[in-house]
């Protein structure tokens, strides 16, 4: 072994003694979710609420709204990670009440509408945290919200614009039940709020996943 080659692995076994020897980073802390708070859920309907499709055209940045809407309008209507969803107009038809036999996995995606009519009657609604952001909680559940369940939203005009944009920031929310065939506003109105819901409970699960109201087997 020449003098060249002891050198090179004297440095090399040195530096990995340091590399050894030097501190781990820690690790970055896991962000914590914030919590919705229940005082932006009400058991109280507002009455003499409008439907989406009447308030969306002439709201303006800054006006106060109320109106009613169904939780729906996307594949995903909640967005992972931060406190939004979206609503659509009760005028749309979700795809469950639609036919006479279950004919789309995922009914609340409002895939049979025209584009137009869901350009018209979709809304974005949010629940802004003290620092002026969506809060970092993922709404589904809050208060009951669940995909194609009525909904009277009270809030405050965020963002809007020509091309269908409509954002509301949430101050109170009322969750009602959901429709079903030959009643497409049951659900809307108070007393209302458990219709078509299938509750958890835990010694027996019923699970309703392709949100007809009906459980699965």
């Amino acid at each position: 072994m020449n003098l060249k080659t002891i050198t090179l692995a004297a440095c090399t076994v040195t530096a990995l003694l340091f590399a050894g020897c030097e501190p781990a980073s820690p690790e970055p802390a896991t962000p914590v979710a914030a919590a919705i708070a229940a005082a932006y859920f009400t058991k109280n309907r507002p009455a003499e609420v409008p439907d989406l499709i009447k308030v969306k055209p002439t709201a303006k940045v800054g006006d106060q709204v109320s109106f009613l809407a169904r939780i729906g309008g996307r594949s995903e209507p909640f967005v992972d990670g931060m406190a939004m969803f979206t609503v659509a107009d009760p005028s749309l038809l979700s795809c469950e009440v639609m036919g006479e036999e279950d004919h789309c996995p995922i009914p609340w995606d409002y895939c049979c509408e025209e584009v137009n009519a869901l350009t018209a009657g979709l809304a974005t609604i949010r629940f802004i945290g003290e620092s002026g952001d969506p809060i970092a909680a993922n709404a589904e559940g809050a208060g009951g919200l669940a995909p194609l369940r009525f909904v009277v939203v009270e809030g405050t005009v965020g963002d809007r614009n020509d091309d269908g944009l409509f954002v509301v920031d949430a101050d109170r929310i009322w969750v009602g039940g959901r429709p079903e065939r030959g009643s497409l506003r049951l659900g809307s109105l108070a007393g209302e709020e458990n219709a078509n819901i299938v509750h958890d409970h835990h010694d027996h699960h019923d699970h309703d996943h392709d949100g007809d109201g009906i459980p699965d087997h």
